[in-house]
């Protein structure tokens, strides 16, 4: 079987290119092509890829839009080939060589999509690291919110005061909002000097986490204390807004949740993988060493969040991922080192 395998790249150069040896590693039977959006082109860490040229494509994601590793997958799933795609992240790879058999046992029970059920700073949902996903899906998500009837501006309201939401703002009033958005709104201060084509231009600028896979509209007002509450029970009933209300403030959205609540608001059939978390050693409930998935696919956390990050009360933290990645790095095989 065929499988599309994403991941964006960003700084971490060793990482990356373990993930990718990994993936190469264990790819069984199947045929599979590995595609890589450089989400921090000219940085030179891209080289560490070197090695695997011939086996992947890497693609420098654009410029002109809010990047992030859920817009990382929009933007490649629609170079991939394949009817089925697997979303990772550059610090996961497999452990086992039947990872995507299992995949393929899933297919053709009738699964159409499937993975991990994880609680994290943005709610409970289905993580992208290890989902396998029908193309057909993704793309039907893709035009439903293609046509959203609601405009995205991001940290525009001081909708309680004392936080900056994300608002949403219906077709129907855009044009006399924008006009005077003072007379609807406590505008943040980001917004209190920017013209009437100065706000349009955010808006598209950040038009990519509008997407399915980083998609931070949704149908009810939020609260920073919803926000961390979120699950399938609480917003599967109003993933998908009904259009009533002008305005819509919310908090954000983490990647990939939003899809997997819109999978399952569209009653696409979908299968829940086991997960087990390790915690690091003192850091129990706050920063995980790995989880790994029932099929073999692991996920160390964070690599890219600390590398070379500074702050001494996650000290501990970021010495930890930084070993981890070298260690990881050192055993592969020279040929494959960039730097050896």
């Amino acid at each position: 079987m065929k499988f599309s395998i994403i991941f964006a790249h960003f700084r971490t150069g060793k990482m990356s290119a373990y993930a990718v040896s990994q993936l190469l590693k264990h790819r069984g039977n199947h045929e599979i092509e590995i595609l890589i959006s450089d989400n921090n082109a000219g940085d030179g860490s891209i080289e560490y890829l070197k090695p695997f040229q011939e086996y992947i494509k890497v693609f420098d994601f654009p410029k002109n839009i809010q990047q992030s590793h859920g817009a990382a997958y929009d933007f490649l799933i629609e170079k991939t080939s394949s009817d089925y795609i697997v979303t990772i992240e550059s610090d996961s790879f497999p452990v086992k060589l039947n990872w995507l058999d299992y995949y393929e046992t899933l297919i053709n029970q009738g699964h159409e999509w499937g993975g991990n059920i994880m609680k994290l700073s943005g709610g409970t949902y289905f993580h992208p690291a290890g989902m396998f996903l029908k193309k057909s899906l993704w793309e039907e998500a893709k035009e439903y919110c293609e046509n959203q009837q609601y405009s995205y501006f991001p940290n525009m309201s001081r909708y309680d005061g004392q936080f900056d939401y994300h608002l949403m703002v219906h077709d129907r009033i855009l044009e006399e909002f924008l006009d005077n958005p003072s007379k609807h709104i406590t505008l943040s201060k980001g917004y209190e000097w920017l013209t009437k084509e100065e706000m349009i231009a955010r808006r598209d600028y950040y038009k990519s986490i509008t997407m399915p896979m980083h998609n931070g509209m949704g149908g009810l007002n939020e609260s920073l204390n919803t926000f961390g509450q979120r699950n399938v029970a609480s917003e599967v009933p109003h993933i998908i807004p009904n259009g009533e209300a002008n305005f819509i403030h919310r908090v954000g959205a983490e990647p990939g949740q939003w899809m997997s609540y819109w999978l399952i608001a569209a009653n696409k059939n979908g299968v829940i993988i086991p997960v087990e978390i390790k915690w690091m050693r003192n850091r129990g409930w706050q920063q995980q060493e790995y989880t790994i998935m029932e099929n073999g696919f692991k996920h160390l956390w964070g690599v890219s969040a600390y590398h070379k990050a500074e702050g001494k009360d996650v000290q501990d933290v970021i010495d930890f991922k930084a070993k981890q990645v070298e260690e990881l790095y050192n055993s592969m095989p020279s040929e494959l080192r960039y730097d050896s």
